[in-house]
């Protein structure tokens, strides 16, 4: 698992082609955790090395703990529950 002073195996920054878009997500952000859990689990069904996949799941729980530990618990509860609206409104294909 990746930090700014403990950059992971899999940090993207060295991998970046220049100018290549990239969208950081920071521990404190409620939602970081989540998003980082779903990345992990759709790449997981498609393949991904597993060892990258635990990797993100490890992230993910580190950044919850950060987000808890700042006080954010409140967001969190708050923001996943409009994923849940959010989801619940989503027409199938």
């Amino acid at each position: 698992m990746g930090s700014k002073n403990n950059p992971g195996v899999y940090d993207p920054y060295d991998n970046a082609e220049p100018d290549e878009p990239m969208f950081v997500l920071l521990g404190r952000d409620p939602m970081a955790w989540f998003l980082v859990s779903e990345w992990a689990a759709i790449r997981e069904r498609l393949g991904e090395d597993p060892a990258k996949v635990a990797e993100a799941r490890e992230c993910a729980q580190k950044m919850w703990e950060w987000a808890a530990a700042k006080g954010k618990q409140e967001k969190i509860t708050a923001a996943l529950a409009e994923r849940q609206d959010y989801i619940s409104k989503l027409e199938p294909f």
